[in-house]
């Protein structure tokens, strides 16, 4: 099966950042499928250029990367954000109709933004090929409920958008089955064209990573003695709420507690500045990783943390991070109420923290300096029910029978 892949932020490999299609399409191209990506030119994190804009990667055999220009403003508000999704729209939809290379059995548009499955859309109708739609995120309801989508028009648009690639999908993956639920009871989508697809871990990276750290000589080296760090690996955006992990540093000095902040984005500045203003020794910033360096930093540290701004829509997500924490036996910190907090509780691999709270974090943490047992005791949980549940190769494999499934359906119905 040859897929065409539309995917913005489809990272070069061994690039910062999720790398969850990387591990996902090496997994796909192994079993001897064909991927071709259409891919933006800039880093989702960093908004930097990558140096190979405007060519075509053969990154390994059978994957092909088509990276085309966007505009170098994602990170530069609302207005550079909406430019940076209309310059890949037309990027990759002319890119989409001259570049790629032969025939495709099935195109794959993943979301956010919503316009690559416009691009999708009329790509499937040029092809005659079905349209298969993910949804990361839900959207426009993210950027509604962050605020960054407020004019009346806009809102309108965006709405109209979203109900028009639902019906001409030929089917939607969704990231939890929250999003499933939410577009069934609330965006009237048929239950038969939806499957859901969760986030995971790639359990033999991390193995082959962890078999070659030694945890003791890497903190010692690091300089983390004395202290229980916890990690946040991940993007610094408004949406992430990490202002509260300064306010609960603060709050834990006296615990000898302190937080590893792992990432990029467009607040990590100012969250730096202020830090140092507070004179924070317990938070420490760390640059963007490739994902062997990052599970070596989540090996060192004592646990995790997952957290999002309190807005109803992210109760139904689940943070791209969890499942590397789980995989490295760590216990979470969970700041996302709803289904992260609620598969925490139920698995028992962590606890939730109120992040409009972050004075009371003492109370969820002080299980862990007090009870090192529990911290073993909730790592291995997570480590189980990330080997039950989230294993990426297995995930991998779940998504190709549901294409599977949608291209023999629409061939039949031809």
């Amino acid at each position: 099966m040859h897929i065409l892949l539309i995917h913005p932020y489809f990272l070069p490999e061994d690039s910062a950042g999720s790398g969850r299609w990387n591990e996902t399409v090496r997994y796909w191209t192994a079993a001897g499928h064909r991927v071709t990506v259409l891919a933006g030119s800039v880093h989702y994190l960093s908004g930097k250029t990558f140096a190979r804009a405007d060519d075509t990667e053969q990154t390994g055999q059978g994957l092909h990367v088509i990276r085309v220009r966007m505009s170098r403003w994602y990170n530069r508000g609302r207005m550079g954000r909406l430019w940076a999704y209309a310059t890949f729209f037309g990027a990759s939809l002319w890119a989409g109709l001259w570049r790629v290379p032969g025939p495709v059995d099935l195109i794959l548009a993943t979301s956010p933004p919503l316009t690559v499955g416009l691009t999708g859309w009329l790509l499937s109708r040029l092809y005659r090929k079905p349209l298969v739609l993910e949804l990361r995120d839900l959207w426009p309801d993210a950027p509604v409920q962050l605020g960054y989508l407020h004019h009346p028009l806009a809102k309108k648009l965006a709405y109209a958008l979203e109900a028009f690639l639902y019906r001409k999908a030929t089917h939607i993956v969704t990231l939890t089955t929250a999003f499933e639920e939410v577009l069934i009871g609330q965006k009237g989508a048929p239950r038969a064209n939806l499957s859901t697809v969760t986030n995971g871990a790639d359990l033999a990276l991390t193995e082959r990573v962890l078999q070659t750290v030694d945890r003791r000589d890497f903190r010692q080296k690091q300089r983390l003695e004395g202290y229980f760090w916890i990690i946040y690996a991940g993007a610094h955006g408004p949406a992430n709420g990490l202002a509260v992990v300064l306010d609960a540093a603060e709050a834990l000095h006296l615990h000898r507690v302190g937080f590893l902040l792992l990432g990029d984005g467009p607040e990590k500045p100012s969250l730096q500045a202020e830090a140092a203003r507070r004179g924070l020794v317990n938070v420490r910033f760390l640059a963007a990783l490739p994902k062997p360096e990052v599970i070596r930093w989540i090996a060192a540290a004592d646990a995790g943390l997952v957290l999002m701004r309190p807005t109803p829509i992210f109760d139904t997500m689940l943070s791209a991070k969890l499942p590397d924490y789980l995989a490295c036996r760590k216990p979470v910190l969970v700041g996302i109420d709803g289904l992260s907090r609620r598969l925490a509780e139920q698995h028992a691999f962590g606890r939730y923290v109120d992040p409009t709270k972050p004075g009371q974090w003492i109370d969820a943490i002080r299980l862990y300096l007090e009870s090192p047992d529990s911290v073993t005791s909730h790592g291995n949980n997570g480590y189980q029910y990330v080997c039950a549940q989230a294993d990426r190769r297995v995930l991998a494999h779940r998504y190709l029978t549901i294409l599977d499934r949608v291209r023999s359906l629409h061939q039949t119905r031809l």
